[in-house]
């Protein structure tokens, strides 16, 4: 460490993305700044294959630029919902998926998941992945974690959280659990505004602190920052910019000695107060070892340059910056980073046959008192169903409508869009000679249309099944419909185990992993 300048300890700091798929991008911000790491999200990923490409021209630019360091290449898979990678392999089932799909017998399972993916991640050149979620989903108004969490009791969380990371790093990645303190119990999305928690430190210390101290002490490498005040913590700073919260509390009160990372700068929690240049100014005096910029590039000149002023001027001494600088290169050392694994690895087929049995697993029929699932018919007629949903969600109606006509031949579907101004006539139209109204709504427990759309139509149509494709608490605007399924999201392997347990190929046996209202 020794050998390398300020300027390039300052950008080893850093974390940066960059637009689409053309490497130049990246390596321009390699060749400026020598950044310490590169994120990737779905805009820079498209195969496992080219994806790899990508990657190995951004290490060899880095093996051949200033000192010659490899990069941290990360991004977020979590599993269901958020999943940068799913073009050609498998996604995974999402955190509350799993919790569902699990019990305490086969906790394993979400060890092998996380194994999977570290394996389809290392495949495209992917060294980091910013997951698990560590959060306690114990707000049903949460716009921004629901189900990326694993659900609302934090000693489940732990548990599978530490399954998670267990997983990842017997694959050989680094995982990070996020977002501490914990973004489970709030109201607002810290990607539009500064959420603030007024928690008690005693109710911390009883819930969300619960799954990172296991983490912790199951050797996670590192954790990712929250923009989030916690009043009894610090009333005036987001936990990212706030030493009490990440010097005091995680380094020194939760012995955490591994890299501490910032979520994305540019994120409004900390735009609208601080500014992203000087808020990573504050999150490195704070604590942090990373700092994510993760998509402007005249933000990631600022935020950089504002550091290294920072250090010359003296406000952010040398020492300091060694200390996060040295953490970093062992980690890197120690991680074997750059670390890739041949591409062909990704496809692996039981990684599809892992998916596919946890999907299956996941789906919870809630509530069915009609007894309308499995869907059943008489041999002699065709089984005719209607479909409905948001026009957002085009693409689940789509995959479901594959899946089911895909297991069962002389279908007939109708297919209808909420946002149809006739889709409610059409819907009692077909009414009479389909077996069922298939709903498929989108946290509708936060979207008035979407309620007020299902409210009109279970009271004008019988046999209405209603699916929560997204989190699981859409059954509390209309408590009488029939029958209720939480799949805990709508990507094709969800909606493909949810057409097996319409048809009855497979049996529902998810559990919930949340309370929720209207049963």
């Amino acid at each position: 460490m020794a050998s390398l300048s300020i300027e390039q300890k300052v950008g080893q700091v850093f974390i940066f993305g960059f637009p689409g798929t053309d490497p130049r991008q990246g390596i321009s911000l390699i060749e400026e700044f020598c950044p310490g790491g590169i994120i990737y999200f779905s805009r820079n990923c498209s195969t496992v294959q080219d994806t790899s490409s990508l990657s190995s021209r951004l290490q060899k630019c880095a093996s051949q630029t200033g000192p010659g360091i490899p990069l941290f290449i990360a991004a977020d898979q979590e599993g269901g919902l958020v999943s940068r990678i799913s073009q050609d392999i498998p996604t995974m089932p999402g955190p509350m998926a799993l919790a569902a799909a699990v019990d305490d017998k086969n906790l394993g399972l979400v060890s092998d998941v996380s194994q999977a993916m570290a394996t389809q991640l290392r495949a495209a050149g992917i060294n980091m992945n910013l997951a698990p979620v560590l959060d306690v989903n114990n707000n049903p108004k949460n716009p921004v974690i629901g189900i990326r969490s694993f659900g609302e009791d934090p000693k489940s969380v732990a548990r599978l959280g530490v399954e998670a990371i267990k997983g990842s790093l017997s694959g050989g990645i680094i995982p990070v659990g996020k977002h501490f303190p914990g973004h489970g119990n709030t109201s607002v999305d810290s990607h539009l505004d500064l959420p603030v928690v007024n928690q008690s430190l005693k109710e911390l210390e009883s819930c969300e602190l619960i799954p990172f101290k296991a983490a912790i002490k199951a050797g996670i490498p590192a954790i990712m920052s929250a923009h989030i005040i916690f009043t009894p913590l610090d009333a005036q700073k987001p936990a990212t910019l706030s030493y009490p919260v990440l010097t005091g509390l995680l380094r020194n009160n939760l012995k955490f000695q591994g890299l501490i990372i910032t979520d994305c700068l540019e994120m409004n929690a900390v735009v609208k107060h601080v500014g992203t240049a000087n808020g990573a100014v504050e999150a490195f005096k704070a604590g942090c070892d990373l700092l994510l910029v993760s998509h402007t590039y005249e933000l990631q000149k600022e935020s950089y340059f504002a550091v290294l002023q920072g250090v010359k001027s003296g406000e952010i001494s040398e020492a300091r910056l060694d200390d996060s600088v040295e953490r970093i290169l062992n980690f890197k050392k120690s991680f074997k980073i750059p670390n890739a694994l041949p591409t062909e690895t990704a496809y692996d087929r039981r990684f599809k046959e892992l998916s596919e049995y946890l999907h299956e697993r996941s789906i919870t029929l809630v509530k069915d008192h009609n007894n309308l699932v499995p869907l059943r018919q008489d041999k002699e007629q065709t089984l005719k169903l209607c479909i409905v949903a948001q026009e957002s969600t085009l693409l689940p109606q789509t995959d479901l409508v594959k899946s089911l006509n895909a297991l069962h031949d002389g279908l007939e579907i109708a297919e209808v869009l909420m946002g149809d101004p006739k889709a409610i006539d059409k819907c009692i139209s077909s009414s009479e000679s389909v077996r069922a109204t298939i709903v498929l709504s989108r946290n509708a427990a936060n979207d008035e249309k979407q309620a007020d759309f299902i409210r009109s139509l279970i009271k004008q149509v019988d046999n209405v099944i209603l699916v929560a494709t997204q989190n699981p608490y859409d059954i509390s605007v209309a408590p009488e419909v029939p029958a209720y399924i939480c799949t805990y999201g709508s990507h094709r392997e969800a909606m493909n185990a949810l057409a097996k347990i319409l048809l009855g190929v497979a049996q529902p046996t998810g559990r919930l992993p949340v309370t929720i209202g209207g049963l």
